[in-house]
């Protein structure tokens, strides 16, 4: 490589590319990322870049994907060596990621390794009390700073939400969902808030999972989604705020009743509130 680099400096604004191959990772035949890298030469002398992503990172994007969707349950042991085998990858950016995701609040530490998190009843308050600060500003930003297309998007996703629960599409719904909260936070101009949202709806994902089972539920986010929507539309921040403050008083309350004392033996447990 230090030859043909010598030689291409010779030549002004020359361009290398190398391809980085991917191969069949493990029996879920996932990829690491399959992608081309550039070489910029410019000048005799002069040092080149390679831009591509550590193969940690992409490690914990694909862990982390596995998390959201829940081919990883709330509970489950990690173990590096299987990890490897499924991702067709060594220990060692195994390892990386499990400890990144643990800083992340999405695994607990174990003997000998990682548990994929679950919640109890104080962990989802303390949640609740952290998003009913966090969720109604990203809202009044998204009705202020998004963009026509950003809000065209938003509202794509809240139509595919309408029609999975319509359909009783469960993974359709869940997914819309995703992409509905994703679309909001991509409205956001505050890359700190979007980061702080972003991690409460990752560690709140296998809860929204167990929730939207219960048909209530998606009803209940539907409505209050679709209010959310109508007020970043218009453009205003105020009703944005207050229609997601609303939404999350809701799931509060929704909260008190089923971990209070007391409660129906039949009501939904304190893990299914997200």
């Amino acid at each position: 490589m230090s030859s043909l680099l010598s030689g291409d400096a010779k030549k002004s604004d020359a361009i290398l590319w190398i391809r980085l191959r991917s191969s069949d990772a493990g029996p879920h035949r996932r990829l690491i990322d399959d992608r081309r890298t550039k070489l910029n030469v410019r000048g005799k002398g002069a040092t080149a870049v390679v831009q591509v992503d550590r193969l940690r990172d992409q490690v914990y994007r694909l862990i982390h994907q596995d998390l959201k969707v829940g081919l990883l349950e709330p509970g489950q042991r990690l173990v590096e060596g299987d990890l490897a085998k499924r991702y067709n990858v060594s220990r060692t950016p195994i390892r990386e990621a499990l400890f990144q995701l643990s800083r992340d609040g999405l695994l607990s530490p174990a003997e000998r390794g990682y548990v994929v998190a679950a919640d109890d009843v104080q962990t989802t308050i303390d949640r609740h009390e952290v998003r009913e600060l966090i969720d109604p500003r990203l809202a009044a930003h998204a009705a202020t700073d998004g963009t026509p297309a950003q809000k065209r998007a938003l509202e794509k996703a809240h139509e595919r939400q309408c029609t999975a629960h319509s359909a009783g599409r469960l993974k359709a719904f869940i997914k819309a969902n995703l992409e509905f909260r994703a679309a909001l936070r991509a409205m956001c101009r505050n890359p700190l808030l979007e980061r702080c949202s972003q991690m409460l709806d990752d560690q709140a994902q296998p809860s929204r999972r167990a929730v939207f089972e219960v048909e209530e539920y998606r009803a209940i986010e539907i409505a209050h989604d679709t209010k959310v929507l109508e007020a970043i539309l218009a453009g205003d921040a105020a009703r944005a705020d207050a229609e997601m403050r609303q939404y999350v008083e809701t799931v509060r309350r929704h909260l008190k009743s089923v971990t209070r004392p007391g409660s129906h033996a039949s009501a939904p447990t304190p893990r299914e509130i997200a």
